[in-house]
């Protein structure tokens, strides 16, 4: 099973939509999803406190930026 993460921050209306998104993308086969609070990571705090939400590709640590495109979204997760 493919695993990816998401980077998220409280108070954070686009996470909630990615993890929507994500939820609502048909694939394949199933992913393993965790998802990460930038806020208990001061490095990832200070890299990310902009960017989020951020999914990444467990296997290579790959990154895809919000906002996420469906197809986009799509090949990123299948592969």
């Amino acid at each position: 099973m493919r695993s990816f993460y998401l980077l998220t921050k409280d108070n954070c209306p686009l996470c909630i939509q990615a993890i929507q998104i994500i939820h609502l993308t048909e694939l394949e086969e199933p992913i393993e999803l965790g998802v990460v609070d930038i806020a208990t990571d001061a490095d990832l705090l200070e890299e990310y406190a902009t960017l989020v939400p951020v999914l990444i590709r467990g296997s290579d640590e790959q990154e895809l930026k919000w906002p996420f495109q469906a197809e986009k979204l799509k090949e990123f997760l299948q592969s």
